[in-house]
């Protein structure tokens, strides 16, 4: 929609964003610059099996942040092993993810940082509904262990 008048308002394009430097390192020593050498190859080089690899070694560090704020939190360690392996996975595939659905997703700084605070998302984030639904097991239900006038 276009004024009839100017008001004498000026309209000011945003500048273009600031190109990303990518980080890379020639001999990586931590897992950090490792992932963030995968997110190179996979922005820079077009390797798609760098996405491949970049799973692996963030699934492995994920699952120690897991099992680190499992040592200081009893919530945390009471989880089942497989729960605590489904959040790792859940935590670095949307990171994977991330570089597949969004094109200027990149990460300059570190990529454990940014893993870490998708482990905690995963970890303790928690939806209102999950608050409000009571799950139970269907097959107690039918068995008759659970009264199904109080479900």
């Amino acid at each position: 929609m276009q004024l009839e008048f100017d008001f004498g308002l000026e309209t000011v394009k945003p500048a273009p964003p600031a190109p990303v430097i990518l980080p890379y390192f020639a001999k990586p020593k931590t897992d950090n610059q490792r992932l963030l050498n995968y997110q190179y190859d996979y922005k820079v080089n077009g390797n798609k099996a760098a996405l491949t690899t970049m799973y692996g070694l963030g699934y492995k560090v994920a699952l120690k942040f897991i099992r680190t704020q499992a040592k200081k939190n009893f919530a945390v360690a009471s989880l089942d092993e497989s729960v605590k392996q489904e959040k790792a996975h859940n935590a670095i595939v949307y990171m994977v993810s991330r570089f597949l659905k969004v094109k200027d997703f990149a990460i300059e700084k570190s990529f454990t940082a940014y893993l870490y605070l998708r482990v905690e998302h995963e970890l303790f984030y928690r939806r209102k509904v999950d608050g409000i639904v009571d799950f139970v097991d269907w097959d107690n239900i039918n068995e008759g262990k659970i009264d199904n006038d109080n479900v």
